[in-house]
C-alpha cells in the first residue's frame, strides 16, 4: 500500500492507474442505500464493531451472503423471505457467524483475511475459498483482534488459500484443506483471489521486500491454478495454458500468469469478457487498472512508483512513455532463474541490460495521487486524486442500462464512484457516497473497500470507519443505487457463468452427486445408463419430484415446477 506512515493501521490492506478514450456520457447520481438495518446492533457489523473485507452471494440463493471478516470470521447474512416488501424497503435480514478461523490468522496493518470466492461447482462440491494471511510457527496462534509482536509489517508469515465446505442447511462452514500456501516476508502487501469465466482460480499475493520480477518466488505475482485437478503433491494443478508451463528450469514457479505487480488487492473477473481486471495500488505517485494478459511485466520490480522512466534501475509504476525512454538495469540478482543458458523475458537478468517502455505492459488506465500531469503523463481523470484505490466487477444488471459492462473504481481515501469500461472511453465520475452517509472517523482511512455483486446484477460496497490510524476499523454495506442500474427481472442461477455441462461431469463420476439444471424449458429428464429413477430438489432442499423409468428413458417432468435452479439427483 501506500507509504508506512499513511496506511500504517489495522486494514491498510484493503487500500495503484491509466485511461483510455473513447466516449459516450454517463449519468451521474450513483449513490449508496442500506439493504439491511445498519442501525441495528445484532444485525449492523459497524455497530458490533466487526472488520469484514467482502461479501459473497450464496449460488443459488438471490441476495443470501457470506461476509468473510478481516479478524478470521465469516457470517451468513439472509433476508426473511417469507415476507413481501415494498419496492425500496430494507428487508429484514439476519446475521449469525458460521465459521471462526480468528487463532490462525495474522492481525494488523496489512495482514488478515483478506477474501473468498465460491467454487464455480459449488451445487457439486458445495466448497468455499477462504485467502488470508496464517502464522506460519503454530506457536504464535493467538485469538483476539488485537495484533502482538507475531504481527505487523515486519512479521513474515505464510499466504493461504483454504476450502471450506458450507453445510447443506447453510448454517455452518467446516474446513476441508489447504489448496495453495506460500511464504511471504516482511513488508507483506495484499492478497486476493477471483475464479475465471474459465473456472480457473487467480490468485495475487504480495510482498514489499520481494521482487516481482524473480521468477522462483510466488509473491508480486497473479497466479493462475486449477483447483478441481489436483495432482501429485499438491491440491491443484498447473493449467499447462500458463506462460512458463514449459520453462525447462525447475526453479520457476509455472504458477505465474503475469508478472510486475506491486499491491494489487482489487482482483476481478469480468465475466461478460472473460477478462481478469486487477486495481494496483500504487506508493506515492500512481494507482492503476489492469486488464491482466498472460505473460506480461507490467512494470513493478521492486520499486519504481516515484521516478521517472529513465532515473530508476528496479522497474516503474504508472504510464510507461516511449518518449521517456528507458533504464538500465544493475546490480546483482542472487535469487535469479537466469544465467547460463536460461534466459526469458521473465527472468530476473540484469547484467547491464537497458529495458524501455515496449519491455513492460501499461496499465488500462493510470490515475495520479495529484490528480494533475505527472511526469509529463496526463492522468486518466484530470483534477481527481487517487490513493488507495479499490475496483469493481463489471456490472451486469438490466443490459438496457447505461452502465452496463462498466467496472466501478473508487479510492478508500475518498467516496467517489468512476466508471470505466475496456474501449469505451475515457474515466467519468458519475457520483459519490452522500456526506450524510459517510463514517465518522480518519478521513485518511474512511471509505469504501470492497465491492460485491448479486445474481440480479445488483452491486454492493463494504464501508470502512476508523476510529484512528492504528487503532480499530470496523464496516457496512450498503447497496449501489441509480435509476438506470436496474436489476435483471430474475436471478442468474449463480454470480460465476453458469456452465450445465460441469453438472453433468460430475454427475457422471459420481452417481449420486447433486448437479444443476435450469428448469425453465425443461420438460424431460433422461435416465442416463447405470439409473433407473431421478430426484429434483429446490434450492432449498425440499423433494419437489421424483419418477422411474428404464435407462436412457425420458421421463416426463410434471407441469408447474418452480422457476430457476434446480438440483438434480440420479438414482441407481
Amino acid at each position: 500500500m501506500k507509504k508506512t506512515s499513511a496506511l500504517n493501521f489495522a486494514l491498510a490492506v484493503l487500500f495503484g492507474c491509466i485511461g483510455v478514450a473513447r466516449s459516450q456520457t454517463l449519468p451521474t447520481g450513483v449513490s449508496i442505500v442500506p439493504f439491511y438495518d445498519t442501525s441495528k446492533v445484532g444485525l449492523s457489523f459497524a455497530k458490533d464493531k466487526q472488520s469484514v473485507v467482502g461479501m459473497f452471494e450464496i449460488p443459488g440463493k438471490p441476495q443470501h451472503f457470506l461476509v468473510v471478516g478481516y479478524w478470521g470470521f465469516v457470517w451468513s447474512l439472509y433476508p426473511d423471505t417469507t415476507k413481501n416488501y415494498d419496492k425500496n424497503a430494507i428487508k429484514d435480514y439476519t446475521k449469525k457467524q458460521v465459521a471462526n478461523f480468528n487463532n490462525f490468522v495474522m492481525k494488523g496493518w496489512e495482514q488478515g483475511a483478506l477474501g473468498g470466492a465460491f467454487d464455480p461447482n459449488f451445487f457439486q462440491n458445495r466448497y468455499f475459498y477462504i485467502i488470508y494471511n496464517k502464522y506460519a510457527d503454530p506457536a504464535s496462534y493467538h485469538t483476539g483482534t488485537t495484533p502482538n509482536s507475531q504481527d505487523g509489517p515486519d512479521a513474515a508469515g505464510l499466504v493461504v488459500v483454504e476450502r471450506w465446505k458450507v453445510s447443506e442447511d447453510y448454517a455452518s462452514l467446516t474446513r476441508d484443506t489447504t489448496i495453495f500456501s506460500a511464504d511471504h516476508s516482511n513488508g507483506y502487501g495484499s492478497s486476493n483471489m477471483v475464479f475465471g469465466k474459465d473456472r480457473m482460480l487467480y490468485i495475487t499475493a504480495d510482498s514489499y521486500s520481494q521482487n516481482s520480477w524473480d521468477s522462483t518466488i510466488f509473491m508480486r505475482k497473479i497466479l493462475r491454478i486449477d483447483v478441481s485437478k489436483p495432482e501429485a503433491g499438491r491440491m491443484y494443478s498447473i493449467p499447462s495454458s500458463n506462460p512458463w508451463f514449459n520453462a525447462a528450469n525447475p526453479k520457476v514457479k509455472k504458477e505465474v500468469y503475469a508478472f510486475g505487480f506491486r499491491n494489487t488487492y482489487s482482483l476481478v473477473a469480468n465475466y461478460l469478457t472473460g477478462k481478469i481486471w486487477g486495481a494496483e495500488v500504487g506508493q506515492g505517485t500512481w494507482e492503476e487498472v489492469n486488464i491482466i494478459e498472460p505473460g506480461k511485466n507490467y512494470g513493478w520490480g521492486n520499486g519504481g512508483d516515484g521516478a521517472a522512466v529513465g532515473s530508476n534501475s528496479i522497474g516503474i509504476e504508472g504510464p510507461c512513455s516511449v518518449d521517456g525512454g528507458g533504464f538500465t538495469a544493475t546490480g546483482t540478482d542472487n535469487n535469479n532463474t537466469g544465467g547460463g543458458g536460461f534466459k526469458t523475458n521473465y527472468s530476473r537478468v540484469y547484467e547491464g541490460r537497458t529495458y524501455t517502455c515496449k519491455d513492460f505492459t501499461n496499465g488500462a488506465w493510470s490515475f495520479s495521487h495529484s490528480g494533475q500531469t505527472t511526469y509529463g503523463i496526463p492522468t486518466a481523470l484530470p483534477g481527481l486524486n487517487m490513493d488507495c484505490i479499490i475496483l469493481s466487477q463489471a456490472f451486469r444488471g438490466d443490459p438496457t442500462s447505461a452502465f452496463h459492462g462498466y467496472h466501478f473504481v473508487t479510492d478508500v481515501a475518498n467516496n467517489y464512484f468512476v466508471a470505466i469500461k475496456e474501449d469505451a472511453g475515457a474515466p467519468q465520475n458519475v457520483g459519490g457516497v452522500p456526506k450524510t452517509m459517510e463514517f465518522i472517523g480518519d478521513k485518511q482511512h474512511n471509505g469504501i473497500t470492497s465491492f460485491g455483486e448479486d445474481s440480479y446484477g445488483n452491486m454492493y460496497i463494504t464501508m470502512l470507519s476508523s476510529s484512528s490510524i492504528g487503532a480499530f476499523a470496523w464496516h457496512d454495506m450498503y447497496m449501489m443505487s441509480h435509476p438506470q442500474m436496474k436489476p435483471l427481472a430474475k436471478p442468474r442461477i449463480q454470480v460465476h457463468p453458469f456452465d450445465p455441462s460441469a453438472g453433468l461431469r460430475s454427475r457422471m463420476a459420481n452417481d449420486f452427486q447433486r448437479f444443476v439444471i435450469p428448469a425453465k424449458g425443461i420438460n424431460w429428464v433422461k435416465l442416463p445408463f447405470g439409473h433407473t429413477g431421478a430426484e429434483l430438489y429446490a434450492l432449498d432442499g425440499k423433494l419437489l419430484w421424483s419418477g422411474r423409468g428404464a435407462a436412457g428413458e425420458r421421463l416426463m417432468l410434471p407441469s408447474g415446477l418452480e422457476a430457476g435452479a434446480l438440483h438434480a439427483r440420479y438414482l441407481p
